[in-house]
């Protein structure tokens, strides 16, 4: 889009207009600062300025690709009915026990159980141990604080914070597990994030008309990323194993912007689907767990005068940015990595440079693929 013109721009125009016109101004007195007509044109030209800048705010709040803030805002609303995600608080699924169990108790809803270092979880439901009954029963709850501080890992929340009706309670976010080891259903919380920002808000709205025709893959995977606790979300379709047809069910994976979920979220995201899954048509929901994989890089070079550690690190930006945007469920390509490092300016990458992984990587089922930064290993 054109830019507006600038002070300069309008002060240029008017000095111009003047020594074509008829008049008896000098070129050489309109450029001396301080001079009358130098102060007359100034101001001219810096009010003008103003008034081009309001005009083209009002203009870029009429399209998507360039209104911001508040106008985008009304503009997504006034045509799509959407609304910006606000900061979100995790949730997690608590799990309540007691020793003593001679008397029934209920524990309200609203009590507050925390972390070690302070993240309180405040309960959504009335938890009932009914006489004889120790547990465990497993409530909802929800994050205090609204942010990604809230995602805490599965066995953190151990602490009683309320004044509890007894005091014999224990708490605990546990991973609970099959027979033979295996995560069914994370403990840890998730849907934790900060306020939509504008670009994430833009281009969730231009996905609305693509999406318009309920019940396709692209409409589920759009409808659970209306939970605003949801960051990312992959639909697949379940085929016979022995035909190939589709066996009418679909297996949706989701994840928060950490890459995880847990049972309560998936709840949100069920209840959410009502409007985009074809009816009779049941959507599995699988909670993703992030698996953490080592990136490997040796050998790597520099052009003349690069900041090697500079570079390094945009580097391994760059590989955190491709790994962790993964969404459930996906291949992480080797191509894609080393397509990140070639892209990082001033770094050179022989051909043989990327060590691990050694090829793709499938995740498993139910598991996002994810790295950390102590996991990228990029040697000179």
């Amino acid at each position: 889009m054109a830019d507006v013109p600038t002070q300069l721009d309008l002060f240029d125009a008017g000095r111009r207009e003047a020594l074509l016109s008829p008049t008896r101004f000098d070129a050489a007195i309109i450029d001396v600062p301080g001079s009358d007509v130098n102060i007359l044109f100034n101001v001219a030209a810096t009010m003008g300025e103003e008034v081009a800048r309001f005009l083209q705010a009002g203009f870029n709040g009429l399209f998507l690709s360039t209104a911001n803030g508040d106008a985008l805002d009304r503009w997504v609303f006034d045509r799509y009915g959407l609304t910006r995600f606000e900061a979100q608080s995790a949730v997690a699924t608590l799990q309540l026990t007691r020793a003593d169990t001679a008397v029934g108790v209920t524990i309200p809803s609203g009590s507050t159980f925390s972390t070690i270092d302070g993240q309180v979880f405040e309960t959504v439901v009335d938890a009932v141990f009914a006489a004889g009954n120790g547990g465990p029963l497993f409530v909802s709850a929800v994050a205090q604080r609204t942010g990604t501080e809230g995602n805490v890992a599965a066995g953190t929340i151990t602490v009683v914070t309320a004044s509890l009706p007894v005091q014999d309670i224990l708490v605990d976010n546990p991973n609970i597990l099959d027979e033979e080891g295996n995560i069914i259903e994370p403990g840890a919380a998730a849907g934790g994030r900060a306020a939509e920002t504008d670009d994430e808000f833009r281009e969730r709205a231009r996905q609305f008309f693509v999406n318009a025709r309920r019940g396709t893959k692209s409409a589920i995977e759009f409808g659970a990323l209306q939970v605003p606790r949801v960051a990312q979300a992959t639909a697949i379709e379940n085929l016979n194993t022995e035909t190939g047809d589709p066996g009418f069910r679909v297996q949706l994976n989701i994840a928060d912007v950490d890459g995880q979920s847990n049972p309560a979220l998936a709840e949100e995201v069920s209840e959410s689907l009502d409007e985009f899954r074809a009816l009779g048509v049941p959507v599995s929901i699988i909670n993703a767990i992030p698996e953490y994989v080592n990136i490997v890089a040796e050998g790597l070079q520099f052009e003349a005068g690069a900041n090697t550690a500079a570079v390094l690190s945009e580097a391994r930006n760059r590989i955190l940015a491709v790994v962790n945007g993964i969404p459930p469920a996906e291949i992480l390509r080797r191509a894609a990595i080393i397509n990140a490092l070639e892209s990082t300016e001033l770094l050179i990458v022989p051909n043989d440079a990327l060590i691990e992984p050694a090829g793709d990587l499938v995740p498993t089922l139910g598991t996002v693929i994810r790295t950390t930064a102590d996991r990228i290993t990029l040697s000179p």
